[in-house]
Formats: structure tokens, C-alpha cells, sequence
């Protein structure tokens, strides 16, 4: 191509992105603020630890297949050099001394040299004496926080994964020590000259002013991990990619897109798709802004921009180097990018650059390709309707099952009095309430009986008002229909669940694409109004249950383990709900109609029993009500049938339920026969 088709091919390139992968600037900056937001409000709810959001998300990015990266910094434990001053504020703290280490740099010991009166207990067993002094083993530490949350979070598969603990390949979360000076080995970054002006001066310093952290991996080129731990820069690479422009996060995106396809082609080739990670290509990518004009990086030379940091990777492989941003004495190839792998890994490369533009077209980014793709210019319209789903998405991540306390509340609420656009309003407000509604759930759902009728009566009604609030957001307004069917208002209860049926058809499924969730919002979208008002008309997604929460008693064999999250979707909740009242009511038309929505909401397409195996159960339950045992029994066999997997097995009810079915119909048969016999 000449340079007037591949500027015209760029900038196709670059809406393609926008519309598929990364999403607009604003789009970008609602996912950065939403962590951040997370971060402010969740670390009150922790005594010693604070959570940093890192990965893919953290970054802004919403890639298919990213898993949750999360740094759980603790907060008793202050990192520094020997001889350095303790401030009064540190002084009950756990000390520990970076000591050098036998390895690669990067890498060092950590010697205790003061235990905190609040010494976790993974750390004081992770304690080793070398002579007269205690050092801390990486290997120890990392393996008690994998037993922790093992034991905590009960039949949960963790596993060690690097630094990190590992559930399956959708979280990892690291345990880490803060240290509140810059570690030397990194002095050289501070003072690097820079050309071109990025990172900007005050972004160097208050990335040095805030320091780094040590997380509990040794390095893998060295013949004893045990005692090392690796220097972290997890937040200050958060706060470079926050600084990238929306082109230099386009071609981050499309360095993780390629990536991928590299992975695909390595487990063909040498059954081993571990050499080249993600971290790499954020080096190269740190790199090549700090070492050019950024003038170049412009969406007309979008292409130009990810060619020039792929011909930065296949130099590195050919060279066996790939220099750590802070510390470019560590090569990060060094274990990995050597020998028969590293000429394999460069031929394959190779492979890919002799494609050129074609080489974007093996990387699957989209279905359909962008060769397939008409692209058009995006109305306002649409690009305010895109940001609304971002919104959407963010308040459906809310943790509803997390017990709320007034720290949390008072914290979401002042930021909410600070909020100085929609996306922080709307997210502040909806993450109070829905922590006033746990705390009104967890109240209600103690044992009362010992009160008198009007202070239970009280306790209620102010449960209530703190409810209200929170069910001001779509599929929310379902546990107050729960609230209004536990007290015995059915006919209340009866018309939230009216309300949620009208809307529960713009569902936002957890495999429902981009795409689709669009289709399905289009119709009733209207641009005019808050933020607040037009997601209200549009949000619908998952009711999620816990043992503290409010659930129905038909429910309490699903709700028997407490650490079950019982997820439903919203339309068989509202028509199962809907069935129970209109029993409650004696209103046998009303509970007929809603025993017919009931069977047909199971070949729903999105929210239908071929996907969730629950609601297969709530039809069997509404059949056991009406006394119909066999069609019972046949709707919880259709759910024992669903998703095989390791969460089905611990946790769907279906056989026993069943089995109880039985054993009533066996106790039932056995009353009637010695009434026969006594008349």
C-alpha cells in the first residue's frame, strides 16, 4: 500500500477498535474510573489490607477472556532499607529489611527487623532463621495465603500461579508488602534521559513518591527461590498506561489481540505457549513511546505504530533481550527466549511480519473481520448510548453480597458529594445504597421472634425505607419484591415483579456480546435525560443471593452452604416469585398464567434453563407446590442434565430434591395405607 491507503486503512482500523475491542476514549475512562472508584470505597471495608486493580481492567481495557488482577496490599507491614528512619505513623508496623539477594536484579530478602503487634499469622509462619536473623520465605508466604483461601472460600480450586493465587482463569490475586521508597536498583529510570518528554516530570515523581511493592515469587533463573521476592511496579505501570493516549492504548490492544494468535501458533508448534506473556509487549510498548516523537503516534498511523513496536519484539527474540522498563539489567528473556525456543519463536515471528497488514487478519480480533465490516462514523447517539452500557456493566459488578457498613457508606457518599460527572454519581450513589440494602437484609433476615409485634413492626418498616433506595436500579427492585413477600404484602410484592418483567428483556446475560446487548437495548433507548434515568428504563441483569441475604424459603436447600451465591436470572425470579404470590393469594387464574410463563421461560434464549439449571429447579418447585410430583421430578431431572461442570456438581440441588420428592410420595403412600387399614 501506498501512504495514502495505509493512513485510510488506520484510521478504518482504528473505529474498528473502538466499536470492537477497546471502546471510544470515554468508554476507556468510565472502566479506569470505576476501579479507581472500587479502590477509594472498598479499602475501608479491610483492617489490613488495601486492593489495588491492576491487569487488563485496570488499565481501561475490556478484552474478551481478561481475568481480574487484584493486589491486596498490606497495610501492617512497611518494606524499607536498613538504616532508613521509622516514622511515629509505622511504628507498630512489621519491619522488614531489602537485603540483596544471589540473582538476577530485581530480586531481593526480605529480613525481619520489627514484628508489628498485628503480624499476620501467614507471615510469622513464613519466618526463617538464617543465623541470628529472620528472613521471610516467598515460598512459604505464597502457599499459606493459597491454603487461606482455600479454606476460606469453601471447594474453591486455588491454585499458586506465579506470584499470584489463581481461581481457574478468571482472577488472580497477589499478596503484597508496600514499600514507600524507590528501590535503587530503579535510580537509573528516575534519571534517564528522554528525548521526547514522556513520561512527563511529574508523573516520574509521583511514580517515585509512591513507591513500589514486593510480592512473594523468587526468580526463576536462580537455583533457590526460597527466600527471594520480586520488586513490583504494578502501580506505577497502571499509572503510565493511564497516561497513554486512546492510540497507544489502541495499539496495546492489538499487541494483546496478536499476542493471542502467537500463543495459538506455539502450542501447535512446541506445545508450549508460555514464553511470550502480555508483560513483554507493555515493555516494548514503554519503551517505544519514551524513545519517540508523539507526533508519530497519531490514528493515521495506527498501523504504522504497532508495526514499529512488533519490529521492536522480533529484535529483541533475535537478540535473546528483553530489558525490564525499570531495571534494564534484568532480561526478561533470560529463562524463557533461549536456544531451540527463542529460533522458533523468531521464525514464527517471522512468519507473521512477511503478512504485514494480512498479519492482523489471522488474529481473529472481531467476528466478522474487519475486512468483513462496513465501518461508518458513530452518531452521538450512539456513542452516549455505548458509555451508558459501560455505566450499566460497571454497577452490575457492584459486590452485592458484601456486608455493608457505615465506613463504606460514609466513603461512597462523600465521593458521591464530590462527583463531578454522571458515571461518579450514578456508581457512588448505586454502591451506598446497595450497602444500605445489605445491612436492612442481613437485619431482616435475624431471628425477630424474641420482639414484641410493634418493634418488630418498626424494624421492618425502617428495613424497608432502606431498601427503597437501592431498588431504584433495574433488577434491584426484585429484593424488595423478596422484602414485601417475606412480610406477607404479596399484592405489593405481585407488582414489582409486573415492573422487572417489563424489563428483564434487556437482560445483560454474562455471555451476551457486545453486539447482542445493543440489539436488545436499542428499542427502548432514549438519549435524552441523566444518566441515572435512562439506564433505569434499560438495566436488568442477575439477582444474586447469599446465605446473609433475603431469600425465599423454597429456596433454603439451594441457600444450605454458606458460602453459595445463588445466581438467578431476573425473568424466572420475577415469574416464580409472581407464582408464589398469587398462591399466597388464592388467585388460581393468576398462579395458572404464571405457572404457563414459567414453563415457557425455559427456552428463553438468554435467560432460559439450556443455560442456567436453576430455573429449571424453580419450575420443579412451583409443580411440587401444586402437588404434581412427577412433573416435578421431571423438571429437576431437566435440571440435573444441565452444564456439568465442577460448579454444577457442588452445587446444583436437583437429585436432592428428587429425592425428597420421593421420599414424600413413599411417606404419603404409607399414610393412606394404614388410614385403609384402620377403616
Amino acid at each position: 500500500m501506498d501512504s495514502t491507503e495505509n493512513e485510510r486503512m488506520s484510521i478504518a482500523l482504528s473505529t474498528h477498535l473502538d466499536r470492537a475491542i477497546t471502546g471510544t476514549q470515554e468508554e476507556v475512562d468510565i472502566r479506569r474510573r470505576l476501579e479507581v472508584l472500587k479502590e477509594c470505597i472498598q479499602n475501608d471495608s479491610y483492617l489490613n489490607y488495601h486492593s489495588f486493580y491492576g491487569g487488563s481492567r485496570g488499565e481501561g481495557l475490556s478484552l474478551q477472556g481478561s481475568d481480574l488482577d487484584i493486589m491486596m496490599i498490606a497495610e501492617t507491614v512497611t518494606v524499607m532499607y536498613p538504616g532508613q528512619f521509622i516514622p511515629p505513623s509505622m511504628a507498630n508496623n512489621t519491619i522488614l529489611y531489602m537485603r540483596d539477594a544471589d540473582c538476577r536484579t530485581g530480586y531481593v530478602h526480605l529480613q525481619l527487623g520489627q514484628r508489628g503487634q498485628k503480624c499476620s499469622i501467614e507471615l510469622r509462619d513464613s519466618l526463617v532463621r538464617i543465623k541470628d536473623s529472620f528472613f521471610v520465605s516467598s515460598d512459604i508466604f505464597r502457599e499459606s495465603f493459597v491454603r487461606k483461601l482455600t479454606d476460606g472460600l469453601s471447594c474453591s480450586a486455588w491454585k499458586s500461579n506465579g506470584p499470584s493465587s489463581s481461581m481457574g482463569e478468571q482472577i488472580d490475586v497477589v499478596q503484597s508488602f508496600p514499600c514507600n521508597c524507590w528501590p535503587k536498583e530503579a535510580n537509573e529510570w528516575i534519571t534517564r534521559t528522554r528525548l521526547y518528554g514522556w513520561p512527563h516530570q511529574t508523573l516520574i515523581d509521583n511514580i517515585v513518591h509512591s513507591g513500589c511493592h514486593l510480592v512473594p515469587v523468587g526468580d526463576k533463573c536462580s537455583e533457590d527461590t526460597f527466600l527471594q521476592w520480586r520488586i513490583s511496579f504494578a502501580t506505577a505501570e497502571r499509572s503510565l498506561v493511564h497516561s497513554f493516549s486512546h492510540i497507544q492504548l489502541k495499539v496495546y490492544a492489538l499487541l494483546k489481540c496478536f499476542l493471542k494468535q502467537i500463543k495459538v501458533t506455539l502450542k501447535e508448534t512446541i506445545g508450549d505457549d508460555d514464553i511470550l506473556c502480555s508483560y513483554f509487549l507493555k515493555t516494548i510498548l514503554f519503551h517505544a513511546i519514551e524513545n519517540s516523537r508523539q507526533l508519530f503516534w497519531q490514528e493515521k498511523h495506527l498501523f504504522y505504530c504497532f508495526w514499529f513496536c512488533f519490529n521492536i519484539l522480533i529484535a529483541w527474540v533475535r537478540a535473546g533481550v528483553c530489558p525490564n522498563y525499570f531495571i534494564p539489567a534484568n532480561n526478561m528473556f533470560q529463562r524463557k527466549v533461549h536456544g531451540q525456543h527463542q529460533q522458533i519463536l523468531l521464525d514464527v515471528l517471522k512468519n507473521f511480519c512477511q503478512l504485514k497488514w494480512m498479519c492482523l487478519s489471522v488474529t481473529k480480533i472481531c467476528n466478522p473481520s474487519i475486512w468483513e465490516t462496513l465501518v461508518c462514523p458513530q452518531t452521538e447517539q450512539e456513542m452516549i448510548f455505548r458509555q451508558d452500557i459501560e455505566t450499566a456493566q460497571a454497577i452490575k459488578g457492584i459486590c452485592i453480597t458484601q456486608t455493608g457498613t457505615l465506613g463504606i457508606i460514609r466513603k461512597a457518599i462523600r465521593l458521591l458529594s464530590k462527583s463531578q460527572s454522571d458515571f461518579d454519581e450514578v456508581f457512588t450513589y448505586q454502591y451506598s445504597m446497595i450497602c444500605l440494602q445489605n445491612i436492612a437484609a442481613e437485619q431482616v433476615s435475624q431471628d425477630h421472634y424474641a420482639m414484641d409485634n410493634k418493634t418488630r413492626y418498626k424494624s421492618l418498616r425502617k428495613c424497608k425505607n432502606w431498601m427503597i433506595h437501592g431498588a431504584s436500579m433495574g433488577t434491584e427492585l426484585l429484593r424488595l419484591a423478596t422484602f414485601n413477600f417475606l412480610v406477607g404484602n404479596f399484592i405489593k410484592s405481585l407488582e414489582m415483579c409486573k415492573q422487572v418483567m417489563k424489563m428483564a428483556s434487556c437482560f445483560i446475560g454474562q455471555e451476551v456480546s457486545r453486539e447482542e446487548r445493543e440489539k436488545l437495548f436499542r428499542h427502548k433507548y432514549s438519549q435524552s435525560g441523566h444518566t441515572s434515568e435512562r439506564l433505569q428504563k434499560i438495566y436488568a441483569h442477575f439477582i444474586i443471593l447469599s446465605c446473609k441475604d433475603l431469600y425465599l424459603p423454597h429456596l433454603s436447600l439451594e441457600m444450605a452452604n454458606r458460602y453459595r451465591l445463588l445466581v438467578i436470572p431476573p425473568l424466572p425470579y420475577a415469574i416464580f416469585l409472581s407464582f408464589l404470590c398469587c398462591h399466597e393469594l388464592r388467585d388460581t387464574r393468576g398462579r395458572d398464567a404464571a405457572l404457563r410463563n414459567m414453563v415457557d421461560v425455559q427456552y428463553d434464549e438468554n435467560q432460559g434453563g439450556h443455560k442456567y439449571w436453576i430455573v429449571n429447579t424453580l419450575l420443579g418447585i412451583c409443580y411440587e407446590i401444586l402437588g404434581d410430583s412427577q412433573m416435578a421430578i421431571r423438571a429437576y431431572w431437566n435440571s440435573a442434565q444441565r452444564n456439568w461442570n465442577l460448579e454444577f456438581l457442588l452445587w446444583n440441588t436437583a437429585i436432592k430434591r428428587i429425592a425428597v420428592v420421593y421420599l414424600c410420595m413413599y411417606a404419603s403412600q404409607k399414610f393412606k395405607q394404614r388410614i385403609n387399614e384402620m377403616y
